[in-house]
């Protein structure tokens, strides 16, 4: 008999328990959760013993069921159908944006000389897969400034649409979002973004790589987006190599995969198709000596469900139990509670580094990633490659960050420390007065 995956899994909502069994960093200070999370130990725990049976292949236990529990767990997370029936299993989320972008190409939904919105400096995933549509359909790019107002990109993006004339042919296809900017972790307001675009007809789009698992209004009902994938690496405590894709019921019977596999078609889920002979059909029936029929090749129906969008190959006995019991414990979390207890954290750290001429981007901003950018003051000194050398001179102290889009990006996690903050303070701080190198002036 197969064996079944026999993790412990957490049952306690209490943060502080959750957090406590993430490895203790010692001399670490790691604020760059934005980029990889740190594991719980029962995932890693998962991964472990996934290795032992994989080199034992007679004991290798079937992973329909672990992908089947997968996707019901990332359903809590965002709200989605409980069943798991909207979730699709794909190995990153440029791979999930991809498709989505191909099929709403292949659908007629993108055509010539139409728009498709993204913020500017958006993530590379969010981008290329809508640069490789425009080129085939003739669409092009409308990218959103970075916001000089209050009111951010929310307001940004709705000025943008509230110009669009809906009609034409260069009008607003598709909208494609994140929650939070990967940058700095500037908001989006997907609420209501998504119900602009669903009065206007227009394709909605969401990565929340940088939002699920740790914000909260990831409610699919409330959004009304079409699609929304997320990374597992980050917030969602997994490892690298798998994203989750949310695909709208509407699309179930439509779109097609992005690789051409047996994992998705009906005949291949009994395994007496299999061991049968002669499969390969011409013109509707079996007939290996058939000399003049057109060939049709293999049944090409669809499973049902988005799972019928999953990358071919079979799923991943070792990643996909990993996966799991990250999304158990985020399953766990009060998710509003983690998000005002990271923010006490992001504020104390841009408070206390306002002095050294660092400030934010205007308008509103997620509590767990924090973007420091240069004020006009230090801007001629401050340039991104300053700012990396600045990040591996810490990094060398054993204090972790990272520059993106003209910004130090910080993110902390529940585990983060009083101390690492202080380290990372004092850190910025030793390195910027070196830079000014004596021409300090208050600000």
């Amino acid at each position: 008999a197969l064996l079944k995956y026999t993790i412990a899994s957490p049952t306690t909502t209490d943060t502080t328990t959750i957090t406590s069994s993430i490895t203790n960093r010692g001399e670490i200070a790691y604020f760059n959760n934005a980029g990889k999370t740190e594991i719980p130990p029962s995932v890693k725990q998962a991964g472990f013993q996934c290795i032992e049976y994989e080199s034992q292949p007679w004991n290798v236990p079937s992973p329909d069921d672990t992908a089947n529990d997968v996707r019901k767990q990332f359903s809590a997370i965002i709200h989605a159908n409980p069943t798991g029936e909207d979730i699709a299993i794909v190995p990153s989320t440029s791979f999930a944006l991809t498709m989505a972008a191909h099929n709403l190409y292949r659908t007629g939904l993108i055509q010539k000389n139409n728009r498709i919105l993204i913020l500017q400096d958006e993530m590379s995933s969010e981008v290329y897969c809508w640069q490789e549509v425009c080129r085939l359909s003739g669409a092009y790019l409308d990218i959103v400034p970075h916001p000089l107002q209050d009111g951010g990109w929310t307001e940004a993006i709705i000025d943008k649409l509230a110009s669009d004339s809906n009609d034409g042919s260069n009008k607003i296809a598709v909208v494609c979002l994140p929650q939070a900017h990967w940058s700095d972790g500037s908001y989006v307001d997907l609420i209501t973004i998504g119900k602009l675009c669903r009065q206007h007809s227009i394709a909605f789009i969401v990565d929340a790589t940088q939002s699920a698992g740790i914000h909260p209004n990831l409610h699919m009902d409330d959004i009304c987006c079409d699609v929304l994938a997320a990374s597992v690496h980050k917030w969602l405590l997994g490892p690298h190599g798998t994203s989750l894709m949310y695909i709208h019921p509407r699309y179930h019977d439509v779109w097609l995969p992005l690789d051409q596999h047996e994992r998705s078609r009906v005949a291949f889920q009994d395994d007496l198709y299999d061991a049968g002979i002669n499969a390969l059909q011409y013109d509707g029936v079996n007939n290996d000596t058939a000399i003049s029929g057109r060939e049709r090749g293999y049944p090409e129906q669809f499973i049902k469900g988005a799972a019928r969008c999953d990358s071919g190959g079979k799923k991943n006995p070792i990643l996909l139990p990993m996966i799991l019991e990250g999304l158990k414990h985020v399953n766990t979390l009060d998710v509003p509670d983690c998000q005002k207890n990271l923010k006490s954290m992001t504020d104390q750290i841009l408070d206390r580094t306002s002095r050294l001429g660092l400030t934010v981007q205007p308008g509103p901003r997620v509590g767990h990633i924090l973007g420091l950018r240069p004020n006009d003051s230090i801007k001629q000194l401050l340039t991104p490659a300053t700012m990396l050398k600045i990040v591996e001179n810490l990094k060398r102290q054993h204090i972790f960050l990272a520059v993106r889009c003209g910004a130090f990006r910080i993110a902390p996690y529940l585990n983060t420390t009083q101390d690492e903050i202080d380290r990372l303070v004092k850190g910025l701080e030793k390195e910027i007065l070196n830079l000014l190198d004596g021409d300090w002036v208050m600000i």
